[in-house]
């Protein structure tokens, strides 16, 4: 069990590294790399992205079918494909295309990995590691910014494509070590719970009217999509934004990433401690009060001189890293604890699309704001982040057990 578990750790981790890499990346490669223009590149990735987001049912069903490893095992592969085909395409249907073909990889993923961490692990060792697994991403995120700040201003396609590539090998290990765990890991029928024991107690079984039917899980999705808008979009456009707006050199967006990254990597632990005594609704109104304020402060980034507007991404780099580490972790405890009895997976599933539905927007959409106005990105990302606060204090009185106890405390 140890060796399965040093294996499954070392295989997420190389795939939440690829993964984060090519955050900061996606938009530079296809605009500079490829040749397109930014509003076409954004908008076919985000449609790519819209289209792999269906396929969550469908990976959950196989998952259920063929167990997880299997199914991490074909995502990873699906991803070096897509990642090998992507210095070939040059047009929006193409790059739509592929971007659906890594989504669905990113499906699978984020499907099967919470139930093989649990079968692998028991108790706080299981958010241990899934912890583990999110500072990776982020870390995955740094390098790739770390990268980005080394990149000369006239950056020749042959270096975008050699990212590429380097990624499509790290899911390709990432599937290789997946493959020498031990164990068949495919789900008992004795139960409607997942991978539970034997032993384990029957639920009621809620189905999707129950989620469906619960309004107030339902607002709490849709005010999270606010959180993970701001998650999603806070460092998406910087690197176009220094580079084509700002004509500045790539050092400023690659730093301001690098201590967002660092920030959010050592930091989670001591800021989810500091929130323990306090109401999950505290936290997560700071967290939207501080990303507010921080889309604010970069809606004169295009009309100040450059250093000022270093000086404001620097800042506003360390506010959104202190944001996400508020809201991360209390908007999913919060989630799990306001959940219908009956229904948590389903209702897990629904969450799940509050992440995915803004991260498969945000390319698109704001490529679009951008090449209408800098000051119009940000002044929109500040009034949605904004429109949380007043949302979360009317779900507070239909939420009580889910907003009204104290954050999470950390693991041991």
């Amino acid at each position: 069990m140890l060796r399965n578990r040093r294996l499954f750790l070392a295989a997420t981790l190389i795939d939440a590294l690829g993964s984060g890499l090519w955050v900061p990346f996606a938009l530079l490669f296809l605009v500079h790399g490829q040749g397109m223009g930014l509003v076409d590149a954004g908008t076919s990735l985000s449609a790519g992205a819209l289209l792999a987001l269906v396929t969550g049912p469908v990976a959950g069903m196989a998952m259920d079918r063929f167990g997880p490893r299997a199914l991490l095992v074909a995502g990873n592969l699906v991803r070096v494909g897509a990642f090998a085909a992507y210095p070939l395409v040059h047009t929006g249907w193409a790059v739509a295309a592929v971007s659906a073909v890594a989504g669905f990889g990113d499906r699978l993923f984020w499907t099967c990995n919470a139930p093989m961490a649990a079968l692998l692990t028991t108790g706080s060792d299981t958010d241990r590691m899934l912890a583990t697994q999110t500072a990776g991403r982020f870390a995955g995120a740094g390098v790739g910014a770390a990268a980005m700040a080394l990149l000369p201003p006239f950056t020749s396609p042959w270096a975008f494509h050699l990212l590429a590539y380097a990624n499509a090998a790290s899911f390709a290990a990432a599937a290789l070590l997946l493959r020498l765990l031990k164990g068949t890991f495919v789900a008992p029928a004795a139960t409607n719970v997942p991978f539970s024991p034997p032993d384990a107690p029957k639920v009621p079984f809620g189905g999707w009217r129950a989620v469906f039917g619960d309004r107030a899980f339902l607002g709490f999705c849709g005010t999270h999509l606010a959180f993970t808008l701001a998650s999603a979009s806070k460092f998406a456009v910087l690197p176009i934004v220094v580079r084509d707006l700002l004509h500045g050199p790539q050092w400023i967006a690659g730093t301001a990433i690098t201590l967002g990254t660092v920030v959010v990597v050592t930091a989670q632990r001591p800021i989810v401690a500091m929130l323990a005594g306090r109401s999950r609704t505290a936290g997560l109104i700071g967290a939207a009060v501080l990303f507010s304020a921080c889309f604010a402060l970069l809606v004169p980034l295009a009309s100040v001189p450059l250093q000022v507007a270093t000086g404001l991404i620097l800042v506003t780099s360390l506010g959104f890293a202190i944001a996400e580490a508020m809201f991360g972790p209390t908007a999913t405890a919060a989630a799990a604890a306001a959940a219908p009895p009956g229904a948590e997976g389903r209702a897990s599933s629904l969450f799940q699309l509050s992440w995915g539905l803004p991260v498969a927007v945000a390319p698109g959409l704001l490529a679009v704001l951008l090449s209408m106005s800098n000051a119009l990105t940000w002044s929109i990302l500040a009034l949605t982040c904004a429109s949380a606060v007043p949302a979360l204090l009317v779900l507070r009185k239909k939420l009580p057990d889910a907003l009204r106890e104290p954050s999470p405390p950390v693991p041991a």
